[in-house]
């Protein structure tokens, strides 16, 4: 990066250049290539070669230490319980101090292979082959029976989110749990080989939800998203996928709406779930 690029560079994108420069020292790494920032910044990540050989991928990031703490902030190392999933291992962290904020950063086996969408939402045809699909949903099913403390263990909390988000009521649904990604779009999936990315948010979640949350990033190209239907539809089809499917267009939209995400996705994510209201029924509350 030049120095004129440098400061034209955001403050926050700067000091997250620090914070993974620091998190190098830390783990005995050097930095090589291009660095990637996350979701509005939230982190950063780069390639990393270990003295002696051998390719990794770091990743850091900081926090308020008043919400360093939780699921979120030590899921991808949570992730190393998982077993049988294509998905990137921690292979050492770090966490260090500079009051009043928290930093990490973490040492990851390094991917090969490229996300499926520089974005969550996909927004052209993926050709993608059988075998890609079935490793998909080997992969979910797989995750789905991984016990876990993460997430939340009350299925009926899902469905009230649910209702006050639309403000109707849904009936007496309740929702079966299992173990999901709940991240789970085209960006954090990767092709020709097939690895799921970003573990900061799994844990407990209504069944098929990463199916509903995959289906409603594909809806800017039907084609994609009746393929993933297909794929899923035994989970979708269901009383608990409706739950699934309508928390995941809540996701998009809530995010629309606070933060200006979506933005040729907020439509589509509306009108979905509004036919899922429709074919479902329920009392306004």
């Amino acid at each position: 990066m030049t120095s004129r690029h440098r400061r034209l560079e955001s403050g926050q994108r700067a000091f997250l250049r620090r914070v993974l420069s620091d998190g190098a020292t830390r783990l005995g790494v050097s930095l090589i290539g291009q660095s990637v920032f996350g979701w509005h910044d939230r982190t950063i990540g780069s390639a990393a070669l270990r003295a002696g050989g051998g390719r990794f991928w770091l990743r850091a990031t900081a926090e308020h230490r008043d919400f360093a703490d939780g699921d979120t902030w030590t899921g991808n190392h949570d992730a190393n319980r998982i077993t049988g999933v294509p998905r990137p291992e921690v292979m050492a962290r770090a966490e260090w101090d500079e009051p009043p904020v928290v930093m990490y950063a973490e040492l990851m086996t390094y991917v090969p292979d490229a996300p499926c969408s520089s974005t969550p939402e996909l927004t052209e045809w993926l050709t993608l082959p059988s075998t890609w699909w079935i490793e998909l949903r080997q992969a979910l099913d797989t995750l789905a029976v991984q016990p876990t403390s993460r997430g939340c263990h009350d299925p009926r909390s899902f469905v009230r989110r649910v209702e006050d988000y639309y403000g109707r009521r849904l009936g007496p649904h309740t929702p079966t749990l299992q173990t999901e990604h709940t991240d789970l779009h085209w960006a954090n999936l990767t092709k020709p080989g097939l690895w799921l990315l970003d573990w900061e948010y799994w844990g407990a979640a209504p069944a098929g939800y990463g199916a509903a949350l995959l289906y409603c990033h594909s809806l800017l190209v039907p084609g994609m998203a009746a393929r993933v239907h297909e794929v899923f539809a035994d989970l979708l089809d269901t009383p608990t996928g409706f739950v699934a499917q309508l928390s995941a267009a809540a996701h998009i939209l809530d995010r629309a709406e606070r933060l200006g995400d979506y933005r040729d996705l907020r439509i589509p994510a509306q009108e979905h779930a509004l036919r899922l209201l429709s074919a479902g029924g329920g009392e306004p509350c």
